[in-house]
């Protein structure tokens, strides 16, 4: 079974140290394609030497919510647009805004000065964007809805907001992700269960550690085909269909022929 991460921070030291082994491992397995998404822009350049490396590895350019400072913001920037015409495929994320874990205000202005420069690259080049919304869905909607940005070309990481903003997303037609936390029968499970397989990608968020079944387990591509598994139990379909539909959704989103 060929399985794709949409979701890894494979530029972080625990991959990037070891990525010659973690990338046997996981190509044995099945692995096709995993995205290595960015929160920074030294993981950046990571990224773009892993895909020179592995072309099952598509470099995602992203600067976080958590880690958006003023501090040489315009040199980055910069170098990033300069970036977008060399490398492909190519995915814009970890972007977008978090009012959740970031409470103070003052930094908003500054996160959706950040979003919205990848959403106007997005728009003019026709890259694909994967989206953090924590505790800021609504505003997330808003600038989304204000880019011509296909629905197909969007994902939502990691949903785990409003029901009401659910619905809302799910109507535009975007991609949502699927964690290993729904392995462990967390609120993340309402996703699945309103959301169509047809519009669902399959995610590890690695390094992100996930208990389950009274076990912590680190998240990596090697535990894909799980998910894959409890998406199959849930939506009561073969573990084969799945995955088939799962591989389409994948390429769809990233713009993979």
């Amino acid at each position: 079974m060929q399985f794709h991460d949409a979701h890894c921070h494979l530029p972080i030291n625990y991959f990037y140290k070891d990525i010659d082994n973690f990338m046997k491992q996981w190509s044995d397995l099945g692995l096709e394609y995993v995205i290595g998404v960015s929160m920074k822009y030294t993981e950046i350049e990571k990224a773009i030497e892993l895909q020179k490396k592995y072309k099952q590895i598509i470099p995602g350019f992203g600067i976080h919510p958590w880690k958006v400072k003023r501090n040489m913001l315009e040199e980055q920037i910069n170098k990033i647009s300069n970036y977008v015409a060399t490398v492909s495929p190519l995915i814009f994320g970890e972007i977008g805004l978090d009012h959740h874990f970031i409470k103070k205000e003052q930094y908003y202005p500054l996160q959706e000065e950040v979003f919205s420069f990848f959403l106007t690259l997005s728009e003019k080049n026709s890259i694909p964007i994967n989206v953090h919304s924590k505790g800021a869905e609504e505003r997330v909607y808003e600038l989304l809805d204000s880019f011509s940005i296909p629905p197909s070309n969007i994902l939502i990481h990691w949903y785990s907001g409003p029901k009401k903003m659910l619905y809302k997303f799910r109507d535009k037609g975007v991609f949502f992700s699927i964690n290993p936390s729904i392995l462990g029968g967390s609120t993340h499970r309402f996703v699945l269960e309103e959301v169509g397989l047809e519009q669902l990608l399959t995610e590890s968020d690695g390094n992100v550690k996930y208990w389950i079944k009274g076990e912590k387990i680190i998240g990596s591509p090697a535990i894909i085909p799980q998910i894959i598994e409890k998406i199959a139990e849930v939506k009561n379909l073969s573990i084969d269909e799945v995955s088939e539909v799962l591989s389409r959704n994948f390429k769809e989103f990233a713009n993979i022929s």
